[in-house]
């Protein structure tokens, strides 16, 4: 794939601005519905999650496994792993071989739908026309009665944070990590600050994470958050929760994080996770008349479309969200554009997973917002340690069923423990056509597997109904 000759199509039925997930997966759908569609990218096939987050840092969790043998320490007692030094070299490599592969695997998929793809960076114009600039400098104005705005987001950088330090990084900077740092102190409780802690404790360095709310990973399952911190206590990692981050200094050797409620962090290196920021800089959207909120996210409606006719947008530069959810979005825009009768809604269930060590995943209500919204609710669990599966692995965890009284109709399912992302999309099927916990004590399960977990949740679930109707 190259650019534009002057022998190519300027004009197409869709523009994609941006080739992560809700760009790719929009323009598919168009090309495979008969529609001429290009895509503009600035930087790499894939965008944010083949370059600086999801893949890569998923790389980074399984690669620090299987080198440092974290798991297997903790269940047998014995050091198998690489040293430090050794393993981020390592970690390293297997990251930028997977960023590189998945690249390529975009590429492959573009090229397969007969998409034009057009490296540089693109400006909307009026009359639905998009100027792309491509890297000699030289400017083409293409146009199309569709454009879909899908560029993404970058980590937010906060003034009282120098990030000029060369011992302070972000998401975009962490890769760059030459040496392991002996301390590390983690700003930011969410789903990217609680994997990199459990990626740089398994390492062995002394980990200080820190959060400005009450519990980490605050939308997912109470219980399970406050679970995942005591883990986190228990290898050692300092957690410290309700307090705000005021200032980053250099002394000497060393950073100082002050804290917001009196208490400070020295440390080595500063992991900076929290907040992003919308990649719509140079778009020219005030030149159309693109509505933004306050934060500068794109406004759109339930079809994905902005107070602009013909401009859509999907992804990150409506909020900060999952790659998984922002596919759907690409998908549901390209749908209501072109009239297609394909998809009309996004999943309103989507899963969210944070992929620590261990992992914890959810769906649905959770019982804080089954509280919030006064339902009258059970909730069945299972431990891990509890099944064959879970004794032969080592591995303890937990799974939720979260349940109407009533009708039994299944309202959330959260699990804390090793392939809980992977775990929870069976209970997500049941939630998303209705069905009640009965079905886990109906069907059978397969054991020694983690997934007998939902059987026994099932029948904790309908004995707790017995015992407190």
């Amino acid at each position: 794939m190259s650019n534009l000759s002057p022998a190519h199509n300027l004009n197409y039925d869709l523009i994609v601005i941006g080739s992560g997930p809700a760009g790719e997966s929009a323009a598919q759908l168009a090309s495979y519905f008969g529609r001429r569609v290009a895509i503009i990218e600035r930087n790499r096939p894939g965008g944010t999650p083949t370059t600086r987050g999801g893949a890569p840092t998923k790389t980074l969790r399984e690669a620090a496994l299987a080198l440092t043998g974290f798991y297997q320490q903790e269940v047998y007692g014995v050091e198998l792993g690489a040293p430090p030094a050794v393993a981020l070299d390592k970690l390293a490599e297997r990251t930028r071989q997977v960023c590189q592969a998945l690249q390529a695997a975009t590429t492959h998929r573009i090229g397969v739908w007969e998409i034009t793809y057009l490296q540089g960076t693109a400006r909307l114009a009026a009359g639905g026309k998009v100027l792309l600039t491509e890297k000699d400098g030289t400017t083409v104005e293409l146009s199309a009665p569709v454009i879909l705005i899908a560029t993404g987001s970058r980590p937010l950088r906060p003034q009282n944070v120098p990030f000029n330090d060369p011992a302070v990084f972000d998401v975009d900077e962490i890769y760059n990590l030459t040496t392991l740092p002996q301390s590390l102190c983690v700003v930011g409780g969410g789903p990217v600050g609680v994997e990199f802690a459990t990626i740089f404790n398994s390492l062995g360095a002394a980990v200080t994470l820190i959060q400005l709310g009450e519990r980490l990973a605050p939308t997912m399952d109470g219980e399970l958050a406050g679970m995942m911190a005591q883990i986190f206590k228990e290898r050692g990692m300092r957690v410290i929760l309700g307090a705000g981050t005021e200032k980053v200094t250099r002394e000497g050797d060393y950073l100082r994080v002050a804290l917001s409620n009196g208490q400070s962090c020295k440390t080595d290196a500063v992991f900076f996770a929290t907040g992003r920021q919308p990649n719509t800089d140079g778009l020219g959207l005030n030149d159309v008349g693109v509505a933004v909120d306050e934060r500068g996210y794109i406004v759109v409606n339930e079809k994905f479309q902005t107070n602009v006719p013909g401009v859509y947008a999907a992804g990150d530069v409506l909020g900060p969200g999952l790659s998984s959810v922002a596919m759907e979005q690409g998908r549901v825009a390209a749908c209501h554009a072109f009239g297609i009768d394909f998809l009309e809604m996004v999943d309103p269930i989507p899963i969210s997973a944070v992929y620590g060590m261990p992992e914890l995943a959810g769906v649905g209500l959770t019982e804080e917002q089954c509280r919030e919204q006064r339902l009258d609710y059970a909730v069945g669990r299972c431990t891990f340690a509890s099944i064959p599966r879970g004794a032969i692995s080592g591995h303890n965890g937990l799974l939720k069923l979260i349940f109407r009284r009533d009708d039994r109709r299944l309202l959330g399912i959260h699990c804390l423990g090793e392939i809980a992302s992977e775990l929870i999309g069976a209970g997500q099927i049941v939630l998303h056509y209705g069905g009640t916990i009965d079905i886990f004590s109906q069907i059978t399960l397969p054991t020694p597997t983690y997934s007998y977990a939902y059987k026994n949740a099932a029948f904790d679930g309908l004995l707790r109904l017995e015992q407190y109707p």
